[in-house]
């Protein structure tokens, strides 16, 4: 009975223990709605705390290299033991979502040209000849030319390449040629994610001697132009004065160079920028130099004082392709002033342009001079003999249609084509000919084409290329933009 007792006040006591003891325990901290939210933004800011749980690193498994690099970021201006604190608090996740970001600070596709003026007379010129995925990396292979400046009396390799790497949530850059003004750096990480104003990094390049250098990076600036973001980065030297700073734009890349040029007589500052006119896709360029200025009239006039006008407006324009329209109206001796509209497509994916005639008060199928429906009037690459061919209509029946460059003129950038159909009946020799010619910053400056009826020659003059030239030009409708 005693035993009983001792036990029963045993367990009173242990219970009155037990119960002191979670009365005098820590209250969980409780946060107002207010500072949940503050909270809830910071973490938006700096990324997810790091979990002190050992079960998730398991789970998650090593890191790769590119999880690595960037764990390296730094995106506080305190001392750097702060900013080794800071790689700890960032986020992978986010880092990984902010590779496409790094890839659109490059231009889409290839074939993107861009030119830079500097100075000292210096430029130089380069087109993106491939952009290739490689499992996480897009490698974007580049290669140039330094402007001669001696008309080729240096005897100097002129030559260069540029290898820009993205990697999630960084920016590589690699260069070769020796007449390049850029860096000299192997490996230069040319920016560093999240793109934004503050974010910081440190990395060891070597030079062309082999020398190892740390140099500090920074975001300094970003700003928009047209909708899309330019980062301005500066580069310093830890252990001298030296730095380089550039600005990169979104989808266009490397805006201006600059870097601090030392020798024994001192040190200046010199570098290169962007030259936006020879900058963008190569068949853009191309293609928009020959277009003549939107919203200004033009006058045709030619043969039998025929005579229209009207003015070229923007439909729309991507870097894919662009479309423009021309609202024209008749001038002649008729004294009608018929109205038509011609599009024009840029495909410049294709590098094609392709004439259209939408309507006309006059003829019915649509038509303006031409007798050509829905013709390739250029294609890409501009050079001398080149040819293309395409399915027409021509009074409403379809025929094979061969368009060639006869004349090009790299300096002034005159082109004449000749378009060519044949089995075409009431032509001379059923060929049905159309020549234009077009001109920089002036778009088509001259037209004409086959008259049908026979022509006054002899089968053996006919032979003859000269004269069969001499006798097609003799029974041409033309016109020409006239000179103002």
């Amino acid at each position: 009975m005693k035993r009983n007792f001792l036990l029963i006040l045993f367990a009173i006591l242990f219970l009155v223990v037990a119960i002191t003891a979670g009365c005098t325990a820590k209250k969980p901290e409780q946060t107002t709605p207010e500072e949940q939210e503050h909270r809830d933004e910071s973490t938006q800011e700096n990324g997810p705390e790091p979990s002190d749980d050992p079960s998730e690193e398991e789970e998650t498994g090593e890191p790769s290299e590119e999880d690595d690099a960037i764990d390296e970021q730094e995106t506080t201006d305190g001392n750097p033991d702060d900013e080794a604190d800071s790689r700890e608090t960032g986020s992978n996740e986010e880092a990984k979502q902010s590779g496409s970001t790094i890839t659109s600070l490059l231009p889409p596709r290839k074939d993107y040209k861009w030119t830079y003026n500097g100075f000292a007379e210096y430029g130089h010129e380069m087109i993106l000849e491939s952009v290739d995925k490689k499992g996480n990396e897009t490698i974007y292979k580049i290669k140039g030319s330094v402007f001669d400046m001696s008309d080729g009396e240096s005897g100097l390799d002129y030559l260069f390449t540029v290898t820009y790497t993205a990697k999630q949530g960084v920016l590589i850059q690699n260069t070769t040629g020796n007449m390049l003004m850029d860096t000299g750096f192997k490996d230069l990480e040319l920016i560093r994610a999240p793109l934004q104003k503050g974010t910081a990094w440190t990395q060891k390049v070597k030079g062309e001697n082999g020398k190892e250098i740390t140099l500090k990076s920074t975001i300094t600036n970003v700003r928009e132009d047209n909708g899309q973001k330019i980062y301005t980065v500066l580069y310093k030297d830890t252990a001298s004065d030296y730095y380089e700073k550039r600005e990169i734009k979104e989808w266009v890349g490397v805006l201006s160079y600059e870097k601090l040029f030392m020798n024994k007589e001192g040190s200046f500052p010199g570098g290169y920028y962007i030259l936006y006119s020879g900058t963008g896709f190569k068949n853009n360029l191309d293609i928009n130099t020959y277009l003549p200025k939107t919203g200004t009239q033009l006058i045709y006039t030619g043969f039998a004082e025929y005579g229209h006008k009207g003015i070229l407006k923007k439909i729309s324009a991507t870097s894919d392709d662009a479309i423009y329209e021309f609202n024209g109206v008749y001038q002649d001796g008729s004294g009608i002033e018929d109205k038509f509209t011609v599009r024009y497509y840029m495909d410049y994916l294709k590098g094609t342009v392709t004439e259209r005639v939408m309507s006309s008060t006059r003829f019915d199928p649509p038509e303006v001079n031409s007798k050509l429906h829905n013709v390739v009037i250029l294609k890409t690459p501009f050079e001398q003999g080149k040819t293309w061919s395409h399915n027409t209509r021509i009074d409403g029946k379809e025929y094979k249609l061969t368009a060639k460059i006869k004349e090009y003129d790299p300096v002034t950038g005159k082109i004449v084509v000749r378009y060519t159909a044949k089995g075409v009946p009431g032509y001379f020799q059923n060929t049905y000919i159309e020549e234009r010619t077009f001109e920089r910053g002036r778009g088509m400056t001259w037209f004409s084409r086959l008259l049908p009826g026979d022509i006054p020659i002899s089968e053996a003059d006919a032979k003859d290329s000269k004269k069969l030239e001499e006798a097609l030009a003799g029974h041409m409708f033309t016109h020409s933009l006239y000179e103002r």
